[in-house]
């Protein structure tokens, strides 16, 4: 069993340096790297691709919060507002982000007259392997935590910081005075090492000249996939029954919605070809 650090790294007067906060800026970093490396792949130029990476992670930021902050209103914020602004302390939702950097990104993509199928092959494997380094902040922060787990890869969190120790004494896991979580399994790790099997399925895709403008919906098909299976290995969810609202969002929304657009795209390729 590997026994979890902090999550807080340091602490500047009121501010918190999370390591949920660290890994989200290197996951912007290692994201910006890679798509450096790549932009010989196309014809867009440094700066455009600076203007799309900023506006993706800022929308990012702002739909992954907005939809935590939708999902956990009772919970955490309805009587404190102001902790809405607490990005530091954790407390984003992928799929909220997802949905609007994309729209974001089409927009731009739009206005600069950029081919949307190469900009999409351009970031398809930069944003699994970003989103990989994203999801280690998660594991050292405690958030998103695995059900309980005492086998091989079990991890155990501190009792302060996180929200561990509470849920487990919520869902009746421990006793009302238990002051040591149980060990649980390392959920945000099996996610890291999926975001890099999809990447590298999209690096093989490219390097065999598969689905050339559509390696994009690889990565969203792949990752919520992936995404659905393992919410099933979640315990930081307060209600247990039934499918977690990652999965509602995944299945109901994300997945139909991929679908249907990569049917549209591969019909309006067909017609291209055709003329």
């Amino acid at each position: 069993m590997i026994c979890m650090p902090s999550p807080v790294i340091c602490q500047i007067g009121a501010l918190q340096i999370r390591w949920y906060g660290l890994f989200a800026a290197i996951a912007v970093i290692v994201t910006y790297a890679i798509l450096s490396l790549r932009l010989k792949k196309t014809a867009i130029k440094a700066d455009d691709m600076t203007t799309l990476l900023t506006l993706c992670v800022l929308l990012g930021l702002v739909g992954a919060r907005l939809e935590y902050v939708r999902r956990f209103w009772t919970d955490y914020f309805a009587d404190n507002p102001l902790a809405i602004f607490r990005v530091w302390e954790g407390g984003l939702v992928f799929q909220g982000g997802f949905i609007l950097a994309f729209i974001g990104a089409l927009i731009l993509c739009k206005i600069k007259r950029w081919s949307i199928g190469d900009v999409a092959d351009l970031l398809a494997p930069a944003l699994p392997i970003g989103h990989a380094v994203a999801r280690l902040g998660c594991l050292l922060n405690g958030c998103c935590f695995g059900m309980p787990w005492n086998h091989f890869g079990a991890v155990q969190y501190p009792a302060a910081g996180n929200d561990v120790l509470q849920t487990q004494i919520f869902l009746g896991l421990l006793p009302n005075n238990a002051t040591e979580t149980l060990p649980v399994l390392p959920i945000q790790a099996l996610e890291t090492l999926w975001c890099l099997v999809v990447a590298a399925i999209i690096l093989l895709c490219e390097r065999k000249k598969i689905l050339d403008k559509f390696r994009f919906f690889i990565y969203v098909l792949g990752y919520s996939v992936g995404r659905f299976l393992l919410e099933f290995l979640r315990g930081d969810y307060h209600q247990t029954n039934g499918l977690t609202p990652a999965q509602m969002t995944t299945a109901f929304v994300i997945i139909p919605a991929t679908a249907i657009a990569f049917a549209i795209c591969l019909k309006l390729n067909r017609q291209k070809r055709k003329k």
